[in-house]
Formats: structure tokens, C-alpha cells, sequence
């Protein structure tokens, strides 16, 4: 497969051919379908991060968007963090606990460009809280990322009413 890989903290990356993934207990793989650079990947592929010089190679990219058994899914990884790699590759392997289902018609490079700011609402909406059609939902911190994400999401996931405080 083909993946962005780090060779040297604070060098761009390459294009290489690496075998694909495989995933170990309590893991996944995913066929990445969009995964952004976020500012923690590119402070780790710096080799400046507070987590330390991440050992080399390695693929970045610690979240994305992809396919689990034909279902659109979110996933973060510790790329960069903790030995391991990335979504920055055709496959990516990820825990269980770290992926989180989508909606079937979700935009994959939307989802991945919003990130875990969106991904956040929408799992306390839809996962956490069990928003239902027609509730009504009060989002404190609507200010933020995440708060304006769950105002736009809860409309979209059928609330009846959203309200909202900065």
C-alpha cells in the first residue's frame, strides 16, 4: 500500500510502498478514505513534540476518516505519540475504542476536516445522549468548536429546538 511516511523529524515526508497494516487485539483496520493534518501532526513530525522524537519511520496523520466493513467510520490514532503509525496511508489500524460510526451519506473529507471537535458532538448527541427527533437541545459553550458544531449537528440529527449559550 501507499503511505506518507516520516523518515526524519522535521523533514517532509515520502511517498512509500509499505505492506498494510495488520491490526493486533482489541484493533481495527480501516481503508482510510481522508485523513487532514492536524497541528499535533505536524508539532510530531517536527520531532519538537512534548511527547518526544517519535521513532522513525513512521506514517502520520492521528485521526481520519475511512471504511470498516463498508461502513464510514472516524478513527484516531497515536501516530507520532507512542510507537505506531498513522492515517496517512491506504489502511490504517486503530483501537476499537477509538472509532466512532457516521452517518452513511457523511462527507468523508468533511468529517475529516472538521475532526474530533465535530466528532465529539456528534457522539454527545447522537451516542452519549440519544438525541431523538424532535427534543430539544441546550448547548452550553456554543462559542467554541465543539459547542458550534453541536448547534449545526443537532438540527441535522432532528432536534426539534437548539438553544444555545456562549
Amino acid at each position: 500500500m501507499r503511505a506518507a511516511e516520516i523518515r526524519t523529524p522535521g523533514r517532509p515526508p515520502v511517498v512509500a510502498e509499505r505492506a498494510a497494516p495488520e491490526p493486533g487485539p482489541g484493533q481495527v483496520r480501516v481503508r482510510v478514505t481522508a485523513a487532514p493534518i492536524t497541528p499535533l501532526d505536524l508539532l510530531c513530525a517536527s520531532g519538537e513534540s512534548y511527547f518526544g522524537v517519535p521513532a522513525t519511520p513512521y506514517v502520520p496523520g492521528v485521526q481520519g476518516v475511512g471504511l470498516l466493513d463498508g461502513r464510514p467510520v472516524w478513527f484516531a490514532t497515536a501516530a507520532g505519540m507512542r510507537p505506531g503509525d498513522g492515517s496517512m496511508a491506504e489502511h490504517a489500524v486503530a483501537a476499537s475504542a477509538d472509532v466512532v460510526a457516521l452517518p452513511v451519506e457523511a462527507d468523508h473529507a468533511l468529517v475529516a476536516a472538521l475532526g474530533l471537535s465535530a466528532v465529539a458532538a456528534w457522539r454527545c448527541l447522537t451516542g452519549t445522549g440519544e438525541l431523538a427527533e424532535g427534543e430539544t437541545v441546550l448547548v452550553l459553550g456554543a462559542g467554541g468548536v465543539v459547542g458550534q458544531s453541536a448547534v449545526q449537528l443537532a438540527r441535522v440529527a432532528g432536534a426539534g429546538r437548539v438553544d444555545q449559550l456562549p
